[in-house]
């Protein structure tokens, strides 16, 4: 296991083991998991470019469907969409993977619709829970990061004359994304 991980671990650890945590020693704790997370994709990134053996399936193709249904497209990625304070350059490779898996997967049922004018509807699903410690708030949401990876594959450009775009938030069960692309006519 990468060391940088095994050392973020062992912090956590520390954070996590004193009986009696502070919000500020909570607030670190939370920091280490996010540290974590991106240094785990890294590892996966890393396993699955350079050194994977068989058939395993990637990551990407596990977490991401995509199908084509009355001309509106609609990708699931099994992750809620990460907040902007979450995403490190790993967390963004992650996302950028799973996107275009599922407008991969979409495209493999047929061809992909192409909208003069699109209305992207971003649904996102979290767990009670998630960050206790802050409202849940849609508007901090890695939103850019969907809508430019959608952009010259579904519509022109990301700007008042080809698209506009909502975001929802929902309490879930698990964490999942679900990404509509249809006309807006």
């Amino acid at each position: 296991m990468n060391i940088n991980v095994n050392t973020t671990l062992k912090q956590l650890e520390r954070k996590l083991s004193a009986e009696a945590l502070s919000l500020g020693e909570l607030h670190k704790a939370y920091a280490l998991t996010i540290k974590l997370r991106s240094q785990l994709l890294g590892v996966i990134y890393d396993a699955e470019t350079f050194g994977v053996a068989g058939n395993t399936p990637k990551l990407a193709d596990i977490l991401s469907e995509g199908n084509i249904g009355d001309d509106i497209v609609t990708l699931t990625i099994h992750e809620q969409l990460p907040s902007m304070k979450e995403l490190t350059s790993a967390v963004q490779d992650h996302w950028l993977e799973l996107i275009h898996t599922a407008i991969g997967k979409s495209a493999r049922e047929q061809t992909l619709p192409y909208f003069e004018r699109a209305f992207v509807w971003i649904k996102v699903m979290t767990p009670r829970g998630t960050n206790n410690a802050r409202l849940w708030d849609t508007s901090n949401r890695a939103v850019n990061l969907i809508l430019n990876n959608l952009k010259g594959i579904f519509f022109e450009d990301d700007n008042l004359e080809h698209m506009a775009f909502g975001v929802a938030g929902e309490w879930g069960e698990e964490g999942v994304t679900i990404i509509r692309v249809l006309s807006f006519d």
